[in-house]
C-alpha cells in the first residue's frame, strides 16, 4: 500500500501523459514560428525547460554574414523545446492556458527564452524586456495582460 500512495503523491506533483500532450499542443501553437518540435523529458530536475536540436553560435552567424544570404541561406534551424512535466512553472502553465491565454502566452514564449538564454543562443536580450514587464504586472495585479 505504501507503494502505491507514494506514487500517487509522485503523480499529483507531475502533469500525466494526457496532459503534457495538451501543454505541448498549446507550446506548439504560441511558439509556432520558434520551434521545430516540443516534448517532455525526465532529465531535468530544477529547470523547467531546455532547447535541443539547436545551431552553434559559430553556425547562427555564418548564416547571418552577407555570402550566406546572397546564397539563399539564413533561416537557422528550428530549436526543439523539451519540458519537465514535474516542475511547478510547467504544471502551472498547463493549467491557466485557457483561462488566462494572453499571459500563458507571454509566459510560453519566456519560458523558450530562457531556455535559449540558458543554451546560449540568444542573441539580442533586449527583445524580452516588455514581455517582462507585461509578466511582471500581470503577477502583481493579478489581470490578464496584452502582448507587448
Amino acid at each position: 500500500k505504501e507503494d502505491k500512495a507514494g506514487e500517487k503523491k509522485k503523480q499529483e506533483g507531475k502533469l500525466t501523459r494526457e496532459q503534457c500532450e495538451e501543454l505541448m499542443a498549446f507550446l506548439r501553437t504560441a511558439l509556432d514560428t520558434r520551434l521545430s518540435d516540443v516534448d517532455t523529458t525526465t532529465r531535468l530536475v530544477d529547470s523547467p525547460a531546455i532547447v535541443s536540436e539547436h545551431d552553434s553560435a559559430v553556425t547562427r552567424r555564418m548564416m547571418q554574414m552577407e555570402e550566406f544570404k546572397a546564397l539563399g541561406i539564413s533561416k537557422p534551424s528550428g530549436h526543439k523545446l523539451l519540458i519537465n512535466p514535474s516542475h511547478p512553472l510547467i504544471i502551472e502553465l498547463h493549467k491557466v492556458r485557457n483561462d488566462r491565454p494572453a499571459v500563458a502566452k507571454l509566459v510560453a514564449e519566456q519560458l523558450m527564452d530562457n531556455a535559449m538564454i540558458a543554451a546560449g543562443i540568444l542573441d539580442h536580450v533586449q527583445s524580452m524586456m516588455p514581455r517582462l514587464t507585461s509578466i511582471l504586472k500581470s503577477a502583481l495585479t493579478h489581470d490578464d495582460v496584452e502582448s507587448p
